[in-house]
């Protein structure tokens, strides 16, 4: 993968010929235009009406078969009535999650019909949630040998006293009925009465049944309506196409009789251009990228890599002069991954999960990118599992062929951490040596980087095989490479004379080396590798022996809690495995990695083309 190249051109044609000439460009579809600019207008309502219809619609569960060709289609129609039961399918989930609410706080109390208000002295009950602990409060309300004792309907209780009912109750609360004419006082209770609704439990149940037929209903319609989901989406391409082609139209400089714009063209499609000019009827002049421009940046993939490109977007782009990391990015984010999730057996169960999902991830061009990728980490994945011999935290029996692939000991602490931190320095190394080759003709800055480069390695060297006298020459050697590198690579921003800018650049060197901390802290970041990879394997075993443990206990259920441990166990393993590699494989790229490849930041090269949609 790489940078691509790119020209400035301005183009100028005729004034009349400005609409089909825009038209053509946008066919041509290799323009990032910089002339024109967002427009502030907001989207007329009919665009976004479609747009709304299409988001809902795709929101569905079920889809029917796309219609491709249907001549009596009519565009309105079907969205209006795609809107209008979004509408009503709000309006009903908002109902029936009321209704859910009402039942769950009515449940406590039991099923029964509310008096009306007919009744003897229009007699009527209130509800409470009385915590356990108040029981006491309902001795204030009656007093007597009884749990309850309510007053006859058309009596009116002693004064002070209100009959009450205990509904129900709980580990935490007591479900109380007052029954009273008139709402009691809320100082007769410690909490305030239960807002039930007229609605008894039975009347809400109905209620409920009712509206979840009527969501069916609507779900149904949705569905069919789906099969128009292709023309609606034809139909927002033509018309996103026809509002950008306006949109560049009417912010073209003109005079009147000449236009122009100018934008930036790969220098691959240098040669299309011309010919579409001659075809066309307009001129435009080429030239390379001044020092003070900043082009955007367009990454072409290399055949198999085309993953890398995604990862490099997702954090951000380099700058259109430095160098691409995407192939970096890709190889290292997979041997990342597979070193923290360190099973083979993880690894088969990741590739069946992809494998059930490889059709429908290449259907479109991001798909595609995420499906080679998966593959790649699950590749990647199998072959680390094998080599550390970790299935699912079993390990091959003695003797076999899987016991024969067997190099890495997981368990074993000091080699793990050596593997981890020479993964780190070589990680590191790539990224110095990679950004010095990119500004090889600033030997000043190439021998900065060299220096750094030397110095991971003598203390790499250092570390692992002992301090020697050579290796404290090669330090000496690498600090000064990087004192003298950092401080001669950059201008000198002090108008003085020249013992005072030697100053500066050497100040500006000694100040460089502030950089071996953070360097010694970087590498050291890399011990997460095995830290993580140690830990999926040791839950993994974890996991396995207490299956064990409960499946060998006595009992007819042992064995499906056994099962049901070890199940739940990996499930959860697998998780958080591939949370960790995900999580942890990018951080080390773009942190570390981008500390000391310095690949900038640029912002993507946005063609003028034309929005095509693939039949589904």
């Amino acid at each position: 993968m790489t940078i691509v190249a790119l020209k400035k051109v301005a183009i100028a044609g005729r004034e009349k010929d400005k609409d089909a000439v825009v038209a053509k460009l946008q066919a041509f579809g290799q323009l990032h235009l910089i002339s024109a600019h967002e427009s502030g207008e907001e989207i007329p309502e009919g665009i976004r009406q479609l747009n709304q219809a299409i988001r809902f619609l795709q929101q569905g569960e079920t889809r029917r078969r796309p219609l491709k060709k249907f001549t009596g289609f009519h565009l309105q129609p079907v969205v209006d009535e795609a809107l209008a039961v979004q509408q009503q399918l709000r309006n009903l989930e908002d109902q029936r999650d009321d209704v859910q609410a009402r039942m769950r706080r009515m449940s406590p109390w039991g099923g029964f019909q509310l008096p009306g208000d007919t009744l003897v002295n229009h007699i009527r009950l209130w509800f409470y949630r009385l915590p356990v602990g108040k029981r006491s409060w309902l001795d204030r309300l009656y007093q007597d040998n009884a749990e309850s004792r309510p007053s006859a309907l058309g009596q009116e209780a002693p004064s002070g006293q209100i009959p009450w009912q205990l509904a129900g109750r709980d580990s935490r609360f007591l479900y109380v009925v007052l029954v009273s004419a008139t709402e009691p006082p809320a100082a007769c209770m410690p909490v305030p009465r239960e807002h039930l609704g007229s609605r008894s439990l039975a009347q809400l149940t109905e209620a409920l049944e009712n509206l979840e037929q009527s969501l069916d209903s609507l779900q149904s319609r949705r569905e069919e309506l789906t099969r128009y989901l292709l023309l609606l989406k034809r139909h927002q391409a033509r018309t996103h196409n026809h509002a950008l082609w306006r949109q560049v139209v009417d912010q073209l400089s003109s005079d009147g009789q000449v236009f122009s714009l100018v934008a930036w063209v790969p220098v691959s499609a240098l040669q299309q251009l011309t010919e579409l000019a001659r075809e066309t009827g307009f001129a435009f002049v080429a030239t390379d990228p001044q020092r003070d421009e900043t082009p955007p940046t367009l990454l072409r993939p290399l055949a198999g890599f085309a993953a890398g490109r995604l990862l490099t977007r997702f954090y951000q782009l380099p700058a259109y002069r430095s160098w691409d990391p995407s192939v970096h990015l890709y190889l290292s984010f997979v041997v990342f991954f597979a070193m923290i999730l360190s099973d083979a057996g993880y690894a088969l169960a990741l590739g069946s999960l992809l494998a059930l999902r490889w059709t429908s991830m290449g259907k479109s061009e991001s798909g595609r990118g995420l499906r080679q990728l998966a593959l790649s980490l699950v590749g990647a994945s199998l072959v680390w599992g094998m080599l550390a011999g970790s299935y699912f935290g079993l390990t091959p029996a003695p003797g076999s062929w899987l016991a024969a692939l067997v190099v890495v000991d997981i368990n074993h602490y000091n080699a793990m951490m050596k593997l981890s931190v020479l993964t780190g320095v070589l990680h590191l190394l790539i990224a110095n040596v990679s950004l010095a080759w990119h500004r090889w003709r600033e030997r000043w800055f190439v021998v900065s980087r060299m220096g750094w480069c030397a110095v991971v390695l003598s203390g790499c060297w250092a570390g692992f095989v002992g301090l020697s006298a050579a290796v404290v020459a090669v330090s000496v050697v690498a600090l000064l490479a990087i004192v003298i590198g950092s401080g001669w690579s950059g201008p000198v921003t002090m108008p003085a004379s020249q013992g005072k800018r030697l100053l500066q650049r050497l100040l500006r060197g000694v100040l460089a080396l502030l950089s071996l901390s953070q360097l010694f802290g970087d590498v050291l970041s890399y011990m997460r590798l095995f830290a993580l990879g140690l830990a999926s394997a040791s839950l993994a075993l974890t996991f396995n022996q207490l299956a064990g443990q409960v499946a060998e206990a006595e009992g007819g259920l042992a064995l499906l809690g056994g099962g049901l441990i070890l199940l739940l166990g990996h499930l959860v393993n697998i998780g958080l495995g591939v949370m960790s590699g995900v999580v942890h494989g990018l951080r080390l790229n773009f942190i570390e990695f981008y500390n000391w490849g310095e690949p900038g930041e640029g912002y993507a090269f946005q063609p003028f083309q034309l929005k095509e949609l693939e039949d589904e």
